[in-house]
Order: C-alpha cells, then structure tokens, then sequence
C-alpha cells in the first residue's frame, strides 16, 4: 500500500508559521494519530506559503495547513488562530479553529489533549510564543528584545525566540526561505529552544543583525513619522522615505509617541503593483483600541485590494492595489476616526 505524501503549508517568513510547522513535526503522531516513524517525519516537506498565496496554490488530501486562512480545497489537517479565519460552517474532522494568541500554542494544546505531557521547556516556549505573534509585550520586553544587551548567555525564552526570529527575516526572501526550511528538515528537540542543530547556527549572530538594523529603521523612519493627533495614530507613508534603510521595529512608534492608540504603515512594491499596510494597537494600551483590526484589513482586502486581508483584533495586514493607496489610507483613518 502507498504511503500517504504528507506535506506541512504554513506561513512563511513568519515565526508562528515556523514554530506552528516545528510542533507539527515533533509531535505528529501525537497530533495526528499515526503512526510513522521518525525518518518518515523528518522527510516531510515544509513550504513556506504568503496567505494571500493560499487559495492559488494547489493543495492535496494529504497536506497539512497550519497558521494560514482555511483552503478551499480539501486536506488532511488545518489549524489557524486568526480572527478573520474563523469558519462560518462546522468544521470537518482534523479541522481546527480557536482565537488564541498563537497558533503553535493553540497546536501545543491540541497535543496536550491527545497525550501529549507539557514540560516546564513546553510551558515557557508557549507562554513565549504567544507574547511575540499577539504582541503582549510590556515595556521591559520591547527594550529586552529589540536593543541590544550586555549578555545574551541567559537570554529568556522569549528574546531566544526573536533570536530564532532573526534568522528567516532578511531583506532576502531567497535566502530565508532555504533557513526556514533547511531548520524544519533537520533532528528537532522538544522545541525550538533545545534544537541543537538550529543553535549551531549562531542564531545570535542574526539577531545582532538585526538589532543594527532597526537601528537604522528607526533613524530613517524617523524624518517622516506623522502623528495625528485627532485620530491619535502614527502614520508611516514609505513612500516619503528618501532611502530604504534597516528592518521595521513596529513597535517603535508606540515608544515615541506613547500617546497613540494605532499605527498605520505602509510601503509600495513596484514590481507587484501593490501596496502592503500594516495596522496596529498600541500594546500597552490595549484598553483605548476598540476597532478589530483584522476585520478592518479584510474589509479593505475586498474593497481596495487582492482579496484576503486579515490578523488578529490588535494587528493586521492586508495588500492593495497599488492606484488605490489613497484611497484605502483614507478609508482607514476614517474608521479609525469613527471608533468602529
């Protein structure tokens, strides 16, 4: 009899989308019900796949969807956490939705239920995951994660993660995918905390990197920051940026202007013929954000853009086409304006 081709689509360039495909991996059997053996696990691909990309990728019945907007197309396992994934119907057996701050958390619970005993290395690791793709932080994690330490040799679980982060978020996408995969195919420990081939790496290398480029993300960005102060959100136009500098520190602005409540950023891709926002909430101030801004990025999706657009209440993030820029920014201070 054929063995099933299994294959795990998750979210690429993306942290929760990796550690989503790592817990799948470990604990497969676990979460699935079979009963493979390691060699066959560790040769199950992993693709990294943009949620716009989804529903124009050609999926099978032996896929496996984690972190990504439910497929058309029918597969073996889907699990997603976002907001604007939330199914309309009853799902089918081997299909998962919750609101939970990560997917990868949701994914341990999932285990958890099916046997799966959570080590205090499990517990941190989830708690961790979940502050960085729900944007939890505090102050003290901002200034731990995103600037420089004196000593990195007992580095928390979650300035460990932004580590690991670190390494698949280059301005090369080439360059981390072939990480992101190369990482995923390789012994997996019992998270990516004690994956020893990962940590051969150097992960800190990366993520000194990285820390030097925002550095120079916030300097740059910086000559054209706009706060508005009747909306109370800081708007990033990268079209007013003279050079491109460094990687983005989105919660930068929420530092210099402590008084906000959103952000809107926002950056045109010449080649594609479109342009990318992010939206966010002030994380400190979670009380004064009242708009679900992941519903407001899918509604801007269908309205100005490409389809899909989405997140999570506090952070989305959504593609338009490029002639209709204006027009979505202004849309969208109007709805931040209006509270709804």
């Amino acid at each position: 009899m054929t063995k099933p081709n299994y294959r795990i689509l998750t979210h690429s360039n993306c942290l929760d989308g990796f550690c989503s495909a790592f817990i799948v991996k470990k604990y497969f059997n676990v979460i699935l019900g079979t009963t493979l053996s390691q060699e066959e696990i560790q040769k199950i691909p992993v693709i990294g796949v943009e949620p716009q990309e989804l529903q124009e990728k050609e999926v099978t019945a032996y896929d496996l969807v984690v972190d990504l907007p439910l497929p058309i197309e029918n597969v073996f396992f889907w699990c997603d956490h976002h907001i604007t994934s939330k199914p309309k119907n009853t799902l089918p057996k081997n299909y998962h939705w919750k609101d939970e701050p990560s997917c990868t958390g949701y994914l341990l619970a999932l285990a958890e239920e099916r046997g799966l005993t959570m080590s205090d290395e499990l517990k941190a690791f989830k708690k961790a995951i979940d502050i960085k793709d729900a944007a939890l932080y505090t102050v003290e994690h901002i200034k731990e994660c995103f600037y420089p330490q004196k000593n990195y040799e007992l580095a928390s679980p979650l300035l460990k993660l932004h580590m690991i982060d670190g390494m698949f978020s280059t301005r090369d996408k080439v360059l981390n995918d072939e990480i992101f995969r190369t990482l995923l195919s390789r012994e997996l420990g019992e998270t990516p905390l004690s994956t020893q081939t990962l940590w051969q790496l150097d992960p800190l290398l990366f993520h000194r990197a990285h820390l030097e480029s925002y550095a120079q993300w916030r300097e740059n960005v910086d000559t054209y920051l706009v706060y508005n102060e009747e909306i109370k959100t800081v708007v990033q136009d990268d079209r007013k940026a003279e050079k491109r500098r460094g990687v983005a520190d989105r919660f930068y602005v929420y530092l210099k202007f402590p008084q906000a409540s959103y952000s809107v950023n926002f950056g045109v891709i010449e080649e594609e013929n479109k342009t990318r926002f992010g939206l966010g909430s002030n994380p400190f101030h979670k009380d004064r954000c009242k708009v679900n801004l992941g519903e407001l990025c899918k509604e801007i999706g269908k309205k100005f853009g490409f389809g899909p657009g989405g997140g999570h209440h506090g952070v989305g993030g959504v593609s338009v086409k490029k002639e209709n820029t204006d027009k979505a920014l202004e849309f969208i201070l109007g709805k931040l304006k209006e509270g709804k």
